[in-house]
């Protein structure tokens, strides 16, 4: 009997440590998604990412440990008959809205850098787009902030020919108490 005692205690015991163990410390993963779409000015995209009113970012902005990724996905319409290069640029929300291209190729970071499109529709999607994507710890310090200033820049095409139909900005965070 009393080894029946000792068993049941020392089990009581380890998951007492096991759950005051979760306690002390949490971990996890959670995925934000923000989607976009641009007004177009002739070649020139503009739009303010911010993710700070999604749930789980305020329930866990405190606690961010890592900006794990961040990805995007978008649908291009070309619907002239040359190729369209696009790129991505982003800037600190502190910062004034450039308001041309030669602003923002001074002052923002480039993070997605000449995507051909071809003439017709091209989906860009969020697993492709890691093969684009630069200066990525820059992109994450401003992710991590919450918010920042997304810019698209297309050459080539005849505008209104060529648009942005619509976007994504997947951005997978590690956070722990």
């Amino acid at each position: 009997m009393k080894q029946i005692i000792s068993k049941a205690g020392l089990l009581t015991i380890a998951g007492a440590v096991v759950l005051l163990a979760g306690c002390i410390l949490i971990s996890g993963t959670f995925v934000i998604v923000e989607p976009f779409s641009f007004t177009t000015h002739t070649g020139f995209y503009y739009y303010n990412i911010d993710i700070t009113d999604e749930p789980d970012w305020e329930d866990h902005k405190d606690d961010i440990d890592n900006v794990d990724l961040v990805g995007f996905e978008m649908w291009f319409q070309n619907n002239s008959a040359t190729s369209v290069s696009f790129r991505v640029y982003i800037d600190d929300p502190d910062e004034p809205v450039y308001s041309s291209f030669s602003e923002v190729d001074a002052n923002a970071s480039l993070i997605l850098s000449d995507l051909k499109l071809p003439e017709g529709e091209t989906h860009l999607t969020y697993g492709n787009s890691f093969a684009y994507v630069q200066n990525v710890e820059a992109l994450k310090e401003l992710v991590k902030g919450g918010e920042f200033h997304f810019y698209g820049v297309s050459t080539g095409g005849a505008n209104p020919m060529y648009q942005v139909d619509s976007g994504m900005v997947i951005v997978t965070f590690s956070a722990s108490k």
